[in-house]
Formats: structure tokens, sequence, C-alpha cells
């Protein structure tokens, strides 16, 4: 291998830090987005990765390198171009795959010590494409958990149905009526879209044609024939009417500030409560809470007064609706959750996000699972920036030096955090130097040395020495290099480590071409 073909991994892409091929070759472990083969020519496990990859988050299939420890092996592929066209042939093969999702510029060749690597990029397939299964049959699907492949549950492959086509609460709620909706959740609904559009003088229709009015439920063509929309019964129905036709209906909000072990107050369907609990009155309940928390927090914290109540109260409101509206109402488990802790907040929903995490990032790009649940939030008022949910979140944070927002989405949940304090801060059992240790190195933005922490925190080598090796153990910073010239950096693998790790690999190609 020549000198100078570097994989790039830090995660700032402009203060990016070189690392030899062939030194991280032999020191990645597989995980969630790496599969190590070593494979004289094309094994028939590459499918079931190559599978897996594509129905989950996309990731790396390395062949020729053997896992091991403490370094892999590069073993290399014994007839590269014989595996290059079994590859290309088979998956050009709809018997042998169902969907061909690699290009020429997804594989690359490298000679390493006269060996030859081949670092195929497998990206993750559309919703409409999935489930990308093997041999011709549904049930050879499989996904990546973890650090490895798995094959797909009876459940999780209706899920990948269900996501390739949404809109699932556009279709009819056969054999239920206007009875099966709760009257004060109608009319309080209807008073607060008015207030919005006074010019439509909802108020003044009966609930029936204002319902009718937006869409929510329909009539024949004679008006005879009534007809309820899934989502408009989710929304605003009886919660016995909901879960006869949603069994696994379940709504759930917890407060667990403080030193409560268990939680200080609770929203949910399953309690007694003076309101139906459908998706409308839970989200005014549970907004109402999170804003009354927001203010508390932000006067007891004035460090974070920086930020405009109003900018976090629109972040969490963001942050409901995505919960509420993409979540998949006919899947078991988990439930859709929303709790609230000292620093942060999390938002769990049953179901797979439409968008990858980082297109949420971009924005621009909205495909909520339900449609009618969507409109209806739309015409609150609490969803007038469709598809620019994810830029908000994560420009607050950024602009505000806040813990960066987390998002994990996978076939069965769908999982967001933000918080409104730093990094550092939401380690609460670190002390007082781990945390501005870690705080520096989080803003710095580039892996630095103890000798730079030392001098720019004006404190001993001791101190942070034992500080990065506390932070270390946590996973909380990572090592770079040896000896002198070691340095240190945020250890929190991201999306935004993915998409450089792909920048990594386009360069090692520029280079070695």
């Amino acid at each position: 291998m020549q000198k100078g073909n570097y994989l790039k991994t830090t995660i700032n892409p402009e203060k990016l830090t070189s690392v030899d091929l062939k030194e991280w070759l032999e020191d990645v472990h597989e995980k969630y987005y790496i599969e190590l083969k070593k494979a004289q020519e094309l094994p028939n496990s590459f499918w079931e990765s190559y599978s897996s990859f594509s129905n989950t988050s996309g990731g790396w299939i390395i062949l020729g390198v053997e896992e091991g420890t403490p370094k892999n092996k590069i073993t290399g592929v014994g007839n590269s171009e014989k595996t290059l066209t079994s590859l290309w042939d088979q998956v050009s093969n709809s018997n042998k795959v169902s969907f061909r999702n690699i290009e020429n510029q997804d594989v690359n060749t490298y000679i390493i010590d006269g060996k030859t690597v081949i670092i195929i990029y497998v990206k993750e397939a559309a919703d409409n494409m999935k489930p990308v299964y093997i041999g011709g049959k549904f049930e050879n699907t499989w996904i990546r958990t973890g650090d490895g492949d798995r094959k797909v549950t009876k459940e999780e492959l209706t899920a990948f149905m269900r996501n390739s086509q949404p809109g699932y609460d556009s279709l009819y709620a056969d054999n239920f009526s206007m009875d099966d909706l709760d009257k004060d959740s109608v009319i309080a609904y209807k008073e607060r879209v008015n207030k919005r559009f006074p010019k439509k003088h909802y108020i003044e229709m009966d609930n029936m044609d204002f319902l009718v009015e937006i869409g929510a439920i329909t009539k024949g063509r004679n008006g005879d024939k009534l007809r309820i929309k899934r989502g408009t019964l989710l929304f605003l129905g009886k919660v016995n009417s909901i879960k006869e036709l949603f069994p696994h209906y379940h709504l759930d909000y917890f407060n667990r500030k403080g030193d409560n072990p268990r939680w200080s107050d609770r929203v949910s369907d399953d309690e007694p409560s003076d309101y139906e609990m459908n998706i409308y009155n839970f989200y005014a309940i549970v907004y109402e809470k999170l804003r009354t928390i927001i203010q508390e927090s932000f006067v007891v914290d004035y460090r974070q007064l920086r930020l405009p109540i109003s900018d976090f109260d629109e972040i969490l409101r963001e942050c409901i609706v995505n919960c509420l509206a993409h979540a998949d109402y006919v899947q078991g488990y988990p439930s859709t959750k929303i709790e609230v802790h000292d620093g942060w907040f999390c938002f769990n929903n049953p179901g797979k996000m439409l968008v990858s995490t980082k297109q949420f990032l971009v924005g621009g790009d909205s495909r909520p699972r339900n449609e009618i649940i969507m409109k209806l939030f739309r015409l609150l008022g609490a969803s007038e920036r469709q598809g620019f949910g994810g830029p908000l979140i994560y420009k607050a944070a950024i602009q505000n030096d806040f813990r960066r927002p987390e998002i994990v989405s996978d076939i069965e949940h769908t999982e967001i955090k933000v918080w409104n304090i730093d990094l550092a801060d939401s380690y609460p059992e670190l002390e007082a130097d781990e945390k501005n240790i870690l705080r520096y190195i989080a803003k710095n933005g580039k892996p630095v040395s103890v000798n730079t922490i030392k001098d720019i925190l004006s404190t001993t080598e001791y101190k942070v020495r034992k500080a990065v090796q506390v932070l270390e153990e946590k996973k909380l910073i990572m090592k770079i290099g040896n000896g002198p010239s070691t340095k240190y950096r945020i250890g929190i693998e991201s999306v935004e480590f993915l998409t450089q790790l792909q920048m990594a690999m386009d360069n090692i190609k520029k280079q070695m071409a």
C-alpha cells in the first residue's frame, strides 16, 4: 500500500486527522455498521449481511479481513476478479436477491502488503423497496442488530410491509360511527382550529359537518353513508372504541425528574381520567405539562436563559408531534411513551422513522406514517414546519452548546432524546475535572493531547490523565495514536461519523486512482 492512502475517521470533517488504512483494518471490530469476512471468494454469508444492511441503516462489508484479538488479520481475497464477477452476477439476479442496492462506486479494491481487500458499502434501501430478501423468499429477510445479522421475526416482516405502504390511518374504520368519537374532544378540537381559521366559520358547523369539511370523515355521494377514517378514530375517538380496532394502542407520559425512584406524575390511557385519552387529549395534556417544566427549569438555571423559552417549547412540540404522528399503532411493542428526566426528554414510539436519520437532520423530506393524524396536527398549528423538525432540534442544540440530540430508529421503534444541558452536565456522576475536560474535548472538535488540555485548562498533567482514564473507560472519549502522539476525541459515534467514514472511503479511492 502506498504511503498517503488514509482512512479519515474523526467526527469533524473539516478537522480530520489521518489514520493509516492498514492500521485501521487491523484495529476495527465488527459493529452495527461494519462486517468483517475472511473470504477467499464471495461467501454465502455475504448475502445475509447485504440483506441486513439494506434493511437497517447501511454499512460496510469488508472481504479479506479476519477478526482477531488484539489485532485483526489481513488475509486477503484469494481470487478478487472471480469474487467481483460473482458479486455483480448475483446482485443483479432477482432469484438471489430481491433488490440491487450497490453500484460501481460502492465497491472498492485495495492492495495491502500484497493482499487484496474488497470493501463494499451497502446503502440502506428505500422503505418502498424493503424488505430486501434473498433466495426469492420473504422469510429470508435479515436485519442488523448489534454486531451481527439475524433473520426477522414474523412481526418484523409484517412491519416492513406496512412501512413500504404507509397511510394505514387513511383507511376507513368500517362499522364505526360518530358515537365512537368523543364529543368533548371533537368540540375542543373544533374550537382550537376555528381560532386559527376564523373565516372558515367552523364553530358554526355541527360536529359531523366540521369533520367532513376537514376530511376527517366522509359521506357517500348521496350523503347517506358516513365513513370515519382510522386516523380520526385514533385522534378523537373514545379509548374503548380505539382499542377495539387497535388492540395494542397505549400512550404513556412519565415525569421522572428528581429523586423519586418511580415517577412523580403520569398520564396514561389505562389510568382513570376526566378525559378520553385519545391522541388529541394526550397531546394537549402532556404538552402543557412540558411547557410548565420548561418554564420552571429555565428560571432555576440562569445559564439556559440564552435560549428563548419559546424556542425550546417549539423543539418539544416538534418531538411530541413526531412521536405521535409517526407511531405504528398496529404494532404491539413498544408503547408510545414520553419521559421527562433531569436535563433531558425522551420520546419513544413503535415503528421505524420513514426517513433516514441523515435526512431527518437535513430536513425538507417529510414522510409521516399517519397522514390523517399529521393533517389534524397541522390544523392545530402544531406541525406547520413539516419536514424541518430535525434541523430545528439540532440547530438549537448546537447554538446553545446542549448535548446533541440522539436518534435511534429501527424496525421495532424510534427513540429521540433531547437535552437542555451540555454533554458534560448530562453525566452527573462525573467529577468537576472530568466534566471540564470532556467539555473542552467536545467543543474543540478535533483530537487533542494531554499537554494541550493541561495548558488550556491550567491544570496538572496528573489530573488530566486521571480524568482522561475515567472518560475513556466510560467510552465518552477515545484514544487516537500511541506514545507521544496520543490524542483524544469524543467517542460517541453517530450518523455524522458514518457520513465521514464514507467520505474517507471516497478519499482513499481518489488517492489510489
